[in-house]
């Protein structure tokens, strides 16, 4: 039996080097235990050779590495005698086999790590009892691990050698045995680490990339606690709420979503504080304490003119901006309550009544003024849009309106009798209410102009003549009485 010890290291050492992982944490199954080969010639008498005395008492090695899905390779060498009953003769046995194994605790049927782990196994070998002979070999077994890496395990096998010699009159009789074991065995190594972390790929959720242990193998870059395949800002320290985010005023709100990132918010004013609750951020509040309206920047308004109540000399009378939040009916500069004629529109020096009509003789030289004006506003042909060079007499106009005030002005259009009617009233009234409109666009209140297309209508020549037709396409503006 000693000298079968050299040989036991070898196949051990051989089972190591070939072993991949027995499942994928722990990368190699070492078992040690006795055995027992049943061995019966099948005669009359039923003669039989059997090894139950059990010598030595650790009498069968194996190997054993993962290949995966419940798939092991493994190698199986079994040593003692066998003893033959009819004579009391003993001889030395020898097996040893290359099996596959397949266990049923293999995630599929049952759990990977369950204690209770049946398998079967196919495989070949040799055995020598006499002469070295080749088998077959078919067997089932049961491992019990009463902890995660130790246990026991029993297996039965049937080594079916072909062209026996069954005789027991033969020189060298060789049958098929049954060949039973039992013992114990470990599981050894650390599982398959593709990024190299120290952590088997079978516990790595991220097996790729070198993590942390504490993660359970996947990184964190910046330190939060927050796997970076989890961690929606996997490069800024941030809180497990927010799926790694920073958020620095703790709203709940994350600093990139935030506009008031650093002062707390509610998110219906986008993470920025509103303290009087009228839906007005502070930042943008004039009034932040003070709940107001959004005309009047955050402020109170109580009459609505969108001059906060501070600065409204009216604070109940809705106006206008440009008075002060007083009103002024008539649009001449003047409050209604200071207005001695607050709906016609008039002169501060009036106490805001118009003045009283200018003397005929006034009254005729303003309007030559007026008229000298008009006949020199020019437009583009067939077009209501006003010539450049006629901008001076326009503005000659606006001076002289701003000088009397309380004048009130027609503008009226007029054409000659080239194309329809309908077309020439139509270019007619456009071109009155464009000059119209550059007198208001010059500071000339709408009340005081009055804009009227007259057509052809009526002419002030010949429309025969082509210097009649001329005279007929005019611009007047007139006083109003």
């Amino acid at each position: 039996m000693k000298q079968l010890t050299p040989l036991l290291t070898v196949v051990l050492m051989l089972c190591m080097v070939a072993a991949r992982a027995q499942n994928k944490e722990n990368p190699l199954l070492f078992g040690l235990g006795a055995h027992g080969p049943n061995m019966t010639f099948g005669d009359d008498k039923k003669n039989y050779y059997k090894n139950w005395n059990i010598t030595p008492a650790l009498s069968q090695l194996k190997m054993f590495g993962y290949l995966g899905k419940g798939l092991s390779l493994g190698w199986q060498l079994s040593l003692g005698t066998a003893k033959r009953f009819d004579t009391a003769q003993s001889k030395f046995f020898v097996q040893w086999g290359v099996d596959v194994k397949y266990s049923f605790a293999n995630g599929y049927i049952l759990k990977q790590k369950s204690w209770f782990d049946p398998y079967f196994l196919v495989g070949g070998g040799l055995n020598k009892w006499g002469n070295v002979r080749g088998s077959i070999n078919f067997g089932a077994g049961l491992n019990i691990w009463v902890i995660k890496n130790f246990g026991f395990f029993v297996q039965t096998q049937y080594d079916y050698t072909p062209h026996r010699q069954i005789s027991p009159h033969a020189s060298d009789p060789r049958p098929s045995f049954m060949h039973h074991s039992f013992g114990i065995q470990a599981r050894l190594g650390h599982g398959k680490d593709t990024d190299n972390d120290g952590i088997p790929d079978a516990k790595d959720d991220c097996p790729t990339v070198p993590g942390r242990k504490d993660l359970r193998g996947c990184p964190d870059t910046d330190g939060d606690g927050i796997v970076d395949k989890d961690d929606k800002c996997p490069t800024v320290a941030g809180t497990l709420q927010l799926m790694g985010c920073p958020d620095a005023d703790g709203d709940g709100i994350t600093d990139a979503d935030d506009a008031c990132p650093e002062k707390a918010g509610p998110a219906a004013t986008g993470g920025c504080p509103d303290r009087d609750g009228d839906g007005i951020v502070d930042k943008d509040d004039l009034c932040p304490t003070v709940p107001g309206v959004a005309s009047a920047h955050g402020c109170p308004d109580r009459d609505g003119d969108g001059v906060k109540d501070d600065d409204d000399k009216c604070p109940d009378d809705k106006g206008s901006t440009t008075a002060a939040g007083c009103p002024d009916s008539d649009g001449d500069g003047i409050l209604d309550r200071e207005d001695k004629c607050p709906n016609v529109y008039g002169l501060a020096a009036n106490s805001g009544c118009p003045q009283a009509a200018l003397p005929a003789v006034q009254k005729a030289v303003v309007q030559e003024q007026l008229a000298a004006s008009a006949r020199n506003i020019l437009f583009e042909t067939g077009s209501d849009v006003i010539k450049k060079e006629s901008y001076k007499e326009l503005d000659s106009v606006v001076t002289i309106l701003k000088q009397y005030e309380f004048l009130k002005v027609s503008i009226d259009g007029h054409t000659d009798n080239v194309g329809s009617d309908r077309a020439n009233l139509d270019l007619s009234t456009k071109r009155a209410s464009a000059v119209m409109a550059y007198l208001t666009d010059h500071g000339i209140a709408g009340t005081r102009l009055t804009a009227t297309g007259y057509g052809p209508y009526r002419p002030l020549q010949d429309n025969n003549t082509a210097a009649g037709r001329a005279a007929n396409r005019r611009v007047e503006i007139n006083i109003k009485d």
